[in-house]
């Protein structure tokens, strides 16, 4: 193992830090020298430099740094700082000295501990050779307690001027603790394979049960090991081998002469108890995984969805079906209501859910915690807009059989949509704005079918998903819609350029009771449509009149027609939480998405739009109808 100045090409892999930690004379700067040198030097500086070990000393070819330590308490902050950066430690002690022994357990363990490393250790004991010592133990002897108590230690390993071989496998398994981990495979406190293990190992066994009878015969097992390991024992060997073995362990692991999924998981369960980490680990770098577990981004075939900034993402027909048939797979009843349970089994071979946390948590219609197919897609088409990314590595975990440049399209850019007056998009991105209280969070929540009393628990909803069935203005047609709530930060409105050219349609709510809400509102229309046309990304708005069953400010009617007018926009749509009246609203932004050419706003300066609010004006018999209307409306439904 030799020593080299300078690192790794730049493209490499960031080099593994390798700590070694330990109270004074305990071999910390002799194990890094003789390791270094290929010799053991008694008189070495008490605390080395960085040593730098290249990939090809290596089997799994990523390069190291070893760094010493020093045992002056003075230099403590030092070591700890080194300890927290570690991505494995060396913890030395000296068999000749007991006290060096027992501040493993009573200070350097516990303050790792303390300190939240995690990160594997190996324990290394220094001895000094001598013809008859009384040292003769075995290190794992005495180590035994001190593991069962901190299963973080991945090994323990004694080593001598004697015994230098025995030095370079200290270094060895600290490098192959960090590319070939245990952390990541299995609870070292309970000793069972973790969720995200069992995920990913789950999906292999799948892929390899060609037969789908839910086992691994003999020849299925040739086929992995010849995928995995580039050779293979013949089909009697994996019988005697495997089968048999695997059968006197553990018995329900076998199922007429075949490796159940219990029975493999309990194989790769054997791997890492058997020190034999790398085996599994090659099983699961042949697939891709990465050591979280999750698809490595080389898996991922980004080129297939790069895009301008006002280009979007979006399922194409042939992932939808695909997604139909798994959806109808796991709804085998028929209930068009997928149930956690079942959710949980489709996303078994994955990490987790996709769909577990924000923004996606919550962003659907939900029936008592289940799934139509309709928000089923919603989910698979909103994940699709904001990150194509996370869809293409979700279809590979549930096993999409296509290439994956077929499972999404990138849309036309929005400009040119404009200059030909039409779209093709079947997934509508609305950005939803407005002042504070003015019912922003309540419009998406009665999108997804919360109630007007859930508004307060689901405030911090920023997502809402569903289809929108067109089918009274176009027959047969139904569009996804996203409703994306934009907060404004205390310190003012701000969204960057890239941010919004993803809008096909702004909406601004207002409290139509409030005319302070009014103002607010449009304060912020003429802000976004300056931002927006400043950066070549103008997009359709619409004014929304929130709260429209309570009275109205003085003159509401006649100005908001006016400003409107002014603004060449159509007129604000009432729509009430309370009432529940919404479809009507959602088919207005559909239509207006469908002529990104209109309902752009004419704004000559923010000044001028802010000014033109205190100016009234009359002759607005059309919109005081159509509030009335809606009003009268809702008081019939409510009675």
């Amino acid at each position: 193992m030799s020593r080299i100045g300078a690192g790794d090409s730049r493209d490499s892999p960031k080099p593994i830090r390798i700590v070694v930690v330990g109270d004074k004379g305990t071999g910390k700067s002799s194990l890094i020298m003789a390791v270094a040198s290929g010799a053991f030097h008694p008189n070495i500086p008490i605390v080395l430099p960085y040593i730098n070990f290249s990939s090809e000393c290596f089997i799994e070819g990523t390069s190291a740094t070893i760094i010493d330590t020093s045992s002056r308490p003075e230099d403590q902050d030092d070591v700890i700082m080194e300890v927290k950066n570690a991505d494995s430690i060396i913890l030395t002690f000296a068999y000749e000295r007991q006290e060096t022994f027992d501040r493993l357990k009573e200070f350097w363990l516990p303050l790792f501990r303390k300190l939240e490393v995690r990160v594997p250790i190996i324990v290394a004991g220094y001895k000094v050779d001598k013809e008859y010592s009384y040292y003769q133990f075995s290190i794992d002897l005495i180590m035994s307690p001190i593991v069962e108590k901190y299963p973080e230690i991945e090994t323990s390993i004694q080593w001598s001027a004697l015994r230098l071989n025995q030095a370079r496998n200290i270094i060895y398994y600290a490098h192959k603790a960090v590319v070939h981990p245990k952390g990541p495979l299995i609870d070292l406190e309970t000793s069972l394979l973790k969720p995200r293990c069992i995920a990913a190992l789950s999906r292999i066994f799948i892929l390899f049960d060609h037969n789908r009878d839910g086992t691994l015969n003999a020849d299925e097992l040739y086929d992995m090991q010849v995928k995995c390991f580039n050779q293979a024992m013949g089909p009697s060997l994996i019988e005697e081998k495997i089968i048999k073995v695997i059968k006197r362990k553990f018995p329900r692991g076998i199922y007429k002469r075949g490796l159940t999924l219990d029975g493999f998981l309990f194989q790769c369960k054997l791997y890492i108890e058997n020190s034999k980490t790398k085996s599994l680990w090659t099983i699961l770098r042949k697939f891709g995984y990465n050591n979280d577990l999750r698809l490595a981004d080389d898996m991922i075939p980004y080129s297939s969805f790069e895009r301008e900034a006002d280009q979007s993402v979006e399922l194409t027909d042939e992932a939808i079906e695909f997604l139909s048939q798994v959806y109808k797979f796991y709804d085998y009843c028929g209930y068009n209501n997928l149930r956690p349970k079942w959710m949980a089994h489709l996303f078994q071979t994955a990490p987790e859910s996709p769909w577990s946390e924000a923004p996606y948590k919550g962003a659907a219609v939900e029936n008592d915690g289940g799934l139509s197919l309709e928000a089923f897609l919603s989910l698979w088409s909103l994940m699709t807009l904001i990150d194509p990314a996370k869809t293409l590595e979700y279809l590979i975990y549930i096993r999409y059989a296509c290439d994956l440049s077929s499972a999404i399209r990138v849309t036309s850019k929005r400009a040119q949509d404009r200059v030909e007056q039409k779209t093709e998009r079947e997934v509508i991105q609305c950005f939803v704005f407005g002042p504070k209280n003015a019912g922003k969070s309540a419009l998406l929540n009665q999108f997804i079918g919360r109630s007007y009393d859930d508004v307060n628990k689901n405030g911090s909803t920023r997502y809402a998903v569903n289809m929108v069935d067109q089918s009274g203005v176009i027959p047969n047609t139904k569009k996804t819609l996203v409703l994306k709530e934009v907060r404004i930060r205390e310190d003012g409105f701000l969204l960057s350029d890239e941010a919004l050219a993803a809008c096909d349609v702004a909406i601004f709510v207002f409290d139509y009771s409030d005319e302070s809400s009014w103002k607010s509102a449009i304060d912020l229309l003429a802000e976004v449509a300056t931002m927006s046309k400043k950066a070549g990304f103008e997009f359709p708005c619409l004014m929304v009149a929130a709260k429209a069953d309570l009275r109205s400010f003085p003159m509401a009617v006649q100005e908001s027609r006016r400003v409107t007018q002014d603004l060449g926009i159509g007129a604000p749509i009432p729509i009430s939480s309370k009432y529940g009246y919404f479809h009507q609203l959602f088919l207005k932004i559909l239509t207006t998405a469908a002529h990104p050419h209109l309902n752009i706003p004419e704004i000559k300066s923010k000044k001028k739009s802010i000014s033109s609010l205190m100016v009234v004006s009359i002759g607005t018999v059309a919109l005081i109808a159509g509030i009335a209307s809606f009003r009268l409306y809702a008081a019939r439904k409510q009675s």
